[in-house]
Formats: C-alpha cells, sequence, structure tokens
C-alpha cells in the first residue's frame, strides 16, 4: 500500500491520470473474479485454499524484484504486477471472509472489529516498512513481502481442518453465483449495506489511494516517508476505533452507527479543501481514519451476521465486489479530477457524492434500523 503509490507516483513521477489507471489496473481483477472466487470459497475448503494461496502470493514480488536488478522496470511492469495481485486477491477475500465466521463461534461482531483492528494494526508496521523505500530501495521491501507472505500461509495452516460435513456448493459457478447474488439483493440488510460500500469503494477508496499520495507529493513535496506516514495515521485512526468498539461492547444497530459514521466521515474529508500545514493535514487524515473504522466495521459486521452458512462466501464476495467494484471507478475519477481541478478542489467529488448516497440510503432502505443479532445480556445501544 506504501510501494506501489511510491513507486508510480515518486519513482517513476507519473501523472495524476496514470496514478489512478494504475490503482485501477489493481482493482479490476476483483471487479471482474470476485463473484468466481466466492464460488470457489463456498465449493471448497476455505483454509486449503488460503494456505496455497498465499504461497503462491510470495512470487509475483520476487519476480518484480529480480526484474529490477535487470534494470527492466517500467510503468507497464507495474500495471503487470498489479492485475496478477489483484487476481490472486480475488481468490483469497471471499475465502478468508468466510472462515472468519467459523473462527468466531458466535461472537461475529466481535472479531469482526478484532480483525480489523488487528489487520490495519499490523499495517501500521508495513508502512513503516515501506518508507524506507527511499533509502534501501524496493528490492528490500519486495523480499520483505515475499517472506510475510510465505509467513501468511503458516499462520493459516494452523487453523484446524475443514470438518466434515460442512461441505458446500456442488452447482456449476454460474448458477451457484446467481444464488449468491440474489441472496445479497433480497435481503433488506445485506443490500444496502453492499451498496454503501460500494459508494466507499468510489467514493472515499478513490480519494484514499490517489488523492492522499498526489497531496503528499505534490502540496507537501513528500516521498515514501510523508507517504508511509500518511497511511499510517490514517490506519491508527482506524485501529484505535477498533479498539475503543471492543472495550464498549457489541452495538446493537450497526446499521445506524453505519450511516452517522460515513455521514461524520464525508464531513472530515472535506477539511482536506483547506490550507493545512502538514501536522494539521496528518490529524485530518487520522479522524478520516477513525470514521472509516467505524464504517468498515459495522458494514461488514451487518452483511457476516445476515448471511446463510452455505451462501457466506458467495455473499462476501458480493460484499466485496460492491467495495473493490467501486474503487476502479473512484480511483481513475479522482485522477482526473485532480488533473483538471487541482487536488484540494477535487476533494468535493468524494465529500458531495458520499453525502447524496447516505441521504438516500436514510431515507429509502431500513439500514437505519437494522439491529444486531446480540444475546440479551450483551446488547446495548
Amino acid at each position: 500500500m506504501v510501494l506501489f503509490p511510491w513507486l508510480v507516483a515518486v519513482y517513476l513521477q507519473e501523472s495524476a491520470v496514470r496514478v489512478g489507471i494504475a490503482q485501477m489496473t489493481a482493482q479490476l481483477p476483483m471487479l471482474l473474479l470476485i463473484l468466481v472466487g466466492g464460488w470457489l470459497g463456498d465449493r471448497v475448503d476455505q483454509r486449503k485454499l488460503l494456505i496455497g494461496l498465499n504461497a503462491a502470493m510470495a512470487f509475483p514480488p520476487l519476480v518484480v524484484c529480480l526484474l529490477f536488478q535487470l534494470d527492466y522496470f517500467s510503468y507497464s511492469l507495474l500495471i503487470v504486477w498489479a492485475l496478477v495481485g489483484g487476481t490472486f486477491a480475488a481468490f483469497v477475500q471471499p475465502a478468508r471472509d468466510a472462515l472468519l465466521n467459523r473462527v468466531a463461534q458466535g461472537e461475529v461482531q466481535r472479531v469482526v472489529t478484532l480483525s480489523v483492528g488487528v489487520q490495519f494494526g499490523v499495517q501500521i508496521i508495513g508502512f513503516g516498512l515501506g518508507s524506507t523505500a527511499d533509502i534501501l530501495g524496493p528490492e528490500s521491501l519486495l523480499l520483505t513481502m515475499a517472506v510475510f507472505m510465505l509467513a501468511a500461509s503458516i499462520s493459516v495452516s494452523r487453523i484446524p481442518p475443514f470438518e466434515a460435513g460442512q461441505a458446500a456448493t456442488s452447482d456449476p459457478p454460474w448458477v451457484a453465483i446467481r444464488a449468491g447474488l440474489q441472496q445479497a439483493w433480497h435481503h433488506d440488510a445485506i443490500r444496502p449495506a453492499i451498496f454503501q460500500s460500494f459508494s466507499v469503494g468510489i467514493f472515499f477508496a478513490g480519494a484514499y489511494m490517489v488523492l492522499l499520495p498526489l497531496m503528499v507529493r505534490d502540496l507537501y513535496g513528500g516521498g515514501s516517508l510523508a507517504m508511509a506516514g500518511t497511511f499510517a495515521a490514517n490506519m491508527a485512526g482506524t485501529v484505535l476505533v477498533t479498539a475503543l468498539l471492543i472495550r464498549r461492547g457489541p452495538v446493537l444497530r450497526p446499521g445506524r452507527t453505519l450511516l452517522v459514521g460515513a455521514g461524520v466521515s464525508a464531513l472530515v474529508l472535506s477539511l482536506l479543501y483547506l490550507d493545512l500545514s502538514q501536522p494539521a493535514f496528518y490529524a485530518v487524515v487520522f479522524l478520516w481514519g477513525c470514521c472509516g473504522g467505524i464504517g468498515m466495521t459495522m458494514s461488514r459486521t451487518i452483511v457476516q451476521e445476515a448471511a446463510p452458512e452455505a451462501f457466506r462466501a458467495r455473499v462476501m464476495s458480493v460484499y466485496a465486489l460492491g467495495l473493490m467494484g467501486g474503487m476502479p471507478i473512484g480511483s481513475y475519477s479522482i485522477g482526473v479530477a485532480i488533473e483538471y481541478w487541482g487536488a484540494q478542489q477535487a476533494v468535493w467529488l468524494p465529500v458531495i457524492g458520499m453525502l447524496v448516497v447516505l441521504l438516500y440510503l436514510g431515507l429509502r432502505s431500513k439500514l437505519w434500523w437494522v439491529e444486531s443479532a446480540l444475546p440479551t445480556q450483551t446488547q446495548s445501544s
């Protein structure tokens, strides 16, 4: 998350449009293959699938590192790397999300919150490693990526094996995928949560992946260290909020919390329009991360709890499609907006867009009234 935008925006000094295209390319395989990944995740042992995929994901950074050593490094190579990595991710994410329910043992909201906190907390360490790109060069970081992917494969192997009798669908892919889409579309809680997630992919993820790196480069003259610090500040906000949510206990009305949190998030993002000092910029990014932690945890909780077990990987793949499917649109749109309006003026595109979506969901869906399936003694509003 640091190395790739650093290579495009700082190392190769590409334009805002080409940065947006590169980030869009990394997300396109998710758009095209995520539903197939959901079908596969419901059909095979998710544990075995993740062991193999994580091990395979160690090879692309090794290949890029070798080509870098041979002085064969270009924008085209980054595009190929992005396509390969995105293809792997399309099969990893649904299986991982479905496997989470087995690990949760009935405490879905708590484990979703914990997993989000741990994921983003560890990514801060990754940002620390990524910040050394200016000093150590990308080769060391590419090798480190490969080592961590192998470690991930070993980690998944420690999960208990798939139990007999929990087998999934044997339907043909197109039949099983259609059934998963129908489950998501006809559910009053899942459908608006996925639509909100799609809007986050368009408006917030595009701003995160394109707007923030270009602001660091163009407004503050920063390199990999400043870029890593920006992402780390955002993640620190997410980790703080998830820690507070775990300490507080389960939220009874995740839909209401999701809508309010996303609205506040849009208002916080609008502050980037101002002429901020670099510390103030980091502070706004941190607050935006706090809001993102609320939204990500609540939306995943709603979908995880509502998805039937036999359809869980497929429904989670639809959820991921909502988020990841919106990212290519958002990345390209914000890149074009920055190219023609400038980074600060382009902030209004995601802000206004998200507020319109939230107003629609609040008035026309049942998301505001969605409640979490909690034991009576643990319920809190």
